[in-house]
């Protein structure tokens, strides 16, 4: 049987290791085992359930929840059954909910606890369309008596039963499965407008994780290996990088209890493949920057010492250049004294397999955790057109996506778009054909990214062709390549630049880094109450303002940031300010803080503003604060 779909993977892992541990997941502080026999059959139940609930080849099921085994197994069982499965962000809100099932038009949905149970409650007289809502953590759902609510076992037990009446019936859905068939729709960010439901195949999924794999170089991973699975299967990168690579060789899935135990967690991992977002990278560089600072005296002073040896040998990596003997050794010991610690402390002694994609990750970051010996390599992709470029082990540059992989073609329109065309396109656009084919045109998929091909082959990315920016001068930025060397610092969380064609010079908005910052207040006994408070403080405010001067120096100066200032509150996905990959909605901020903005191209010192923001129940509020403006020293004229 050719193994072109994910549930042949599955089956064929199956018979191949039945006893050997698959998943790993940790609740109360305890790690549970499945082996591929227990996947293997909690999938053929749950699936042999669904169809006896009337899931037919093609339909499509909803997903909403955290990482967890039963996503996972209701994922490839709604395929086993050559449905489609459509997988949403934990943190949607009961609107999104009705907009993405009832666009995708699923039948079912799949939800993890009462608290995503409720939000379908909610709205459940606009989805006149599904059929069932089944969860799977039955914590606080004893008294729930709505008819179309159903526990994930009882589906299961249904399987069982209509496996009594149709046997065989799995294993023959399975083997009448084709690469062609729909695996997931991924939505879009929604960055530019309503998100876009890309279609892709089983083999398509299959192909791409392929490239991935091959790039890392021969068998990379096997049964004996472990790979750290949290980010949201929602994201088109996660399967890519994670659950079918898991698939594909063996590779035992691992899934931490919390966001909080993550890194505790991940030390008794100690995983060997890893995928972070760039935000999830920079954050990570600024925990390790922020423990240092809180260190003590003697960890301090080896930091000092042996940073600079760091970061010669990133300097080596990139350059393709072997450090002398002299330096090695000098390494070795920073390595035994610090480096290794750091590596332990973020789970990393064993990580061979680090990636990351989907936007900018600051070169200094990237070169930062290349120095203390974690081998980050940068991908570059789309849901709609696959992995194009990756870094590979002796070809890594900080400022590069990579160079362009086998069987891709590359070009840069007129205009700076980059396009491709490969056999992973994307089967277009649910119900939007005038998007597909806009977005596919002669075969070439045309990003709306801003990038050029280097000398040596390697993708530069710059950022979206829409968000390009020039100011009246005629001079040109890209936001995103700025944006991403401020959140190199551990005291600052996001920025967004501002300046257009109208505006003489670039101007920011910062989110300040809540924790760090406030740890650096309390040690200089520096008073505030609240978020609000402590970003208004003028201590702080010449904090971020040597973070901005930091910046500054390493952009042209039609480029720099020449006024700033901290927000009295944090980007918000709830809010729309961010989309629920925790990218930046541009417009929306820029709509909703123009007299903020508008106050930063004035002589206004100070600006007044009120703003709504939402409660995580969904209940509205107001808040009002006096902003500081500043004006940074490295701004010029």
């Amino acid at each position: 049987m050719e193994l072109d779909t994910l549930p042949k993977l599955l089956k064929h892992q199956y018979e191949t290791r039945p006893d050997v541990p698959a998943i790993r997941d940790k609740d109360f502080g305890i790690w549970n085992e499945y082996t591929w026999r227990d996947t293997y059959e909690n999938v053929k139940y749950f699936s042999l359930g669904l169809m006896s609930l009337g899931l037919q080849p093609e339909d499509r099921a909803a997903i909403v929840g955290d990482p967890e085994p039963q996503l996972f197994w209701a994922q490839w069982a709604i395929q086993a059954a050559r449905g489609t499965a459509m997988v949403m962000f934990t943190d949607v809100l009961g609107t999104e909910i009705e907009y993405f099932v009832t666009h995708s038009d699923s039948r079912f949905i799949i939800a993890r606890d009462q608290e995503q149970v409720d939000k379908v409650i909610s709205i459940w007289d606009k989805l006149p369309d599904v059929e069932k809502v089944i969860y799977w953590y039955y914590k606080g759902m004893r008294a729930y008596e709505e008819p179309y609510l159903m526990r994930f076992d009882d589906v299961q037990e249904l399987g069982r039963k209509h496996e009594e009446s149709h046997p065989g019936l799995f294993e023959e859905t399975v083997a009448q499965g084709e690469g062609k068939d729909i695996a997931n729709f991924f939505y879009t960010s929604g960055t530019t407008g309503l998100p876009k439901g890309g279609k892709l195949t089983n083999i398509g999924l299959i192909k791409n994780t392929q490239k991935v794999l091959d790039v890392l170089g021969g068998s990379p991973l096997d049964e004996n290996d472990d790979i750290l699975c949290y980010l949201p299967p929602a994201w088109f990168a996660e399967p890519i990088y994670g659950s079918v690579p898991h698939l594909i060789t063996g590779a035992r899935l691992n899934i931490p209890e919390e966001p909080e135990t993550l890194f505790h967690d991940m030390r008794e991992i100690a995983p060997v493949m890893i995928l972070g977002g760039p935000k999830q990278w920079e954050g990570w560089v600024s925990m390790i920057e922020a423990g240092i600072e809180n260190a003590g005296g003697l960890e301090r002073l080896i930091y000092r010492i042996f940073r600079p040896v760091a970061m010669r040998r990133a300097e080596a990596v990139v350059e393709k250049k072997e450090m002398s003997l002299w330096w090695r050794i000098i390494w070795r010991i920073g390595d035994f004294l610090i480096f290794h610690g750091i590596r332990d402390r973020l789970g990393m002694t064993r990580a061979r397999l680090c990636n990351t994609g989907a936007f900018v990750l600051a070169p200094e970051s990237f070169a930062f955790l290349t120095g203390l010996g974690i081998g980050l390599r940068q991908g570059y992709g789309a849901t709609e057109g696959g992995v194009v470029t990756a870094h590979t082990l002796d070809d890594i540059r900080p400022d590069t996506c990579g160079a362009i992989l086998p069987g891709v073609e590359v070009k840069i329109t007129d205009d700076g778009e980059v396009i491709w065309r490969s056999e992973l396109i994307f089967e277009g656009y649910h119900k939007n054909p005038e998007a597909t084919a806009k977005a596919v045109r002669d075969g070439w998929y045309y990003s709306g990214d801003a990038g050029f091909i280097n000398e040596d082959n390697h993708l530069v990315f710059l950022d979206r062709v829409s968000e390009m920016k020039k100011i009246r001068g005629g001079q040109s930025y890209a936001p995103q390549y700025i944006e991403s060397r401020f959140r190199f610092s551990h005291y600052i969380k996001d920025a967004i630049t501002l300046g257009d064609e109208n505006r003489d010079f670039v101007t920011a908005i910062i989110n300040m880094e809540y924790e760090n910052v406030g740890r650096w207040a309390e040690k200089r006994s520096i008073p505030y109450t609240t978020f609000t408070d402590l970003s208004q403080r003028p201590e702080v405010g010449e904090l971020i303002g040597r973070q901005v001067d930091r910046v500054n120096q390493q952009l042209p100066p039609e480029m720099r940031i020449k006024r700033y200032v901290l927000l009295y509150k944090e980007f918000d996905a709830d809010e729309a300010e961010l989309t629920r990959s925790r990218k930046l909605k541009r417009g929306v901020v820029e709509e909703k803080y123009a007299t903020l903005i508008d106050a930063m191209y004035s002589d206004q010192k100070v600006c007044s503003v009120e703003s709504e923001f939402t409660y995580e129940d969904g209940r509205k509020g107001k808040i009002k604060a006096d902003v500081n403006i500043y004006e940074a020293e490295t701004g010029g004229d």
